[in-house]
């Protein structure tokens, strides 16, 4: 038989059900259990064990929780009473039998501060009781920003922590996830981007700058920004006036660092900047721009990414021939499989093999001998 223990854990599984029920004004109760009544015993004192705990913490004996509706069996030859059904008259006894009592005022409370203030979100809140319940110490805040957002037209040319909001200063950084819920449903058609996974990106916030770290790679252009290495704001970037013949885009620090020589080059590092590649730099489309990249799912994404820019980029050491060749040194990795519609049929085979092998080569295990190797081939 049923056990006060595994009704509560039967009641607690229950709980979203009631709430979302009584927030849209449904009747749910009485209601009843899904209890297993069956006895474990045939003998008086089995029974006595069972049942005695059942009526002890019952609404009976209580005051509140839980009802059983008894019925009459004969046992041994006496008349004993048995639990026909188990069930919640009221909310209350519910709340007090769970020990939700709490919850449901937090629960409550805090649909009452979000509709009030944005009554479009009514029906979206009514039906997410976990996150008027995971969000209720923090709901004022989470309002005030999205007053902020709802009152003030996009784009904001602020920095996430300059924002004028009277919250703390980690605050929306803190909440992101919880932030993109309510915004989605409150702002216009055109104040955010649907299509971007990034906070700053769907609310057009002011974004830190993404700084381009560029490497001279031939001394004879070292005199048009008078340094071997600089870093420069994407913007600042593309004022430059040179036209280097070939660019090299390297993923990796280290292989950025040690890149060998090459007449009238430059190398780029392509962390940070590589996502964020665009026709903003002009001086990229008069170049031999080359991509060099993990050999791996993702570098094969980034380099479609590239020529949606640049159709004309090549890549470099992304090829069989060097898979092959440090092919003792690729790991294990599994990435997501999508159609890159900018790979040539070599390439693509490549990033098939990868993805249905889930293998990985660092580009930082290809040896500067090959690269210089493969270099001569590409130059001469």
């Amino acid at each position: 038989m049923i056990t006060p223990k595994e009704l509560l854990e039967k009641s607690e599984k229950l709980f979203n059900k009631v709430i979302t029920a009584i927030l849209n004004e449904q009747n749910i109760f009485p209601l009843s259990l899904p209890a297993n009544k069956k006895l474990s015993g045939t003998n008086f004192n089995e029974l006595k064990a069972a049942i005695v705990p059942l009526y002890q913490h019952s609404k009976e004996v209580k005051g509140k929780g839980y009802s059983v509706e008894w019925r009459d069996k004969i046992i041994e030859g006496t008349k004993q009473k048995l639990p026909a059904k188990i069930y919640f008259e009221t909310s209350e006894d519910f709340f007090y039998f769970t020990k939700k009592e709490k919850d449901y005022t937090n629960i409550q409370q805090s649909l009452r501060l979000l509709i009030d203030e944005f009554p479009e979100l009514a029906d979206w809140a009514k039906n997410n009781a976990s996150f008027l319940l995971s969000q209720s110490e923090s709901i004022l805040e989470l309002i005030k920003v999205c007053k902020y957002f709802k009152d003030n037209r996009p784009p904001h040319n602020l920095y996430l922590r300059e924002l004028p909001i009277e919250v703390d200063s980690k605050f929306i950084e803190n909440n992101l996830a919880a932030l993109k819920r309510l915004l989605d449903i409150i702002l216009p058609p055109g104040w955010f981007d649907p299509n971007a996974a990034d906070f700053l990106d769907r609310y057009y916030i002011k974004r830190p700058n993404v700084y381009t770290q560029i490497r001279i790679l031939d001394e004879d252009l070292k005199p048009v920004i008078g340094f071997d290495e600089l870093a420069l704001t994407i913007d600042d970037s593309a004022s430059l006036s040179w036209k280097p013949q070939r660019v090299f885009i390297i993923e990796n620090k280290a292989c950025f660092l040690s890149f060998p020589k090459v007449k009238n080059a430059i190398a780029i590092f392509g962390e940070g900047f590589k996502s964020r590649v665009s026709k903003q730099i002009p001086w990229l489309e008069n170049t031999d721009l080359y991509c060099w990249f993990d050999l791996d799912a993702a570098g094969f994404e980034m380099l479609n990414i590239i020529r949606q820019y640049y159709p004309d980029a090549k890549s470099f050491l992304m090829d069989e021939k060097t898979y092959n060749q440090f092919n003792q040194f690729s790991v294990s990795s599994t990435y997501r499989k999508l159609s890159l519609e900018k790979l040539d049929a070599d390439e693509s085979k490549l990033y098939n093999f990868l993805q249905n092998n889930s293998k990985r080569l660092e580009q930082e295990r290809i040896t500067n001998s090959y690269i210089s190797l493969q270099l001569n081939s590409i130059l001469n």
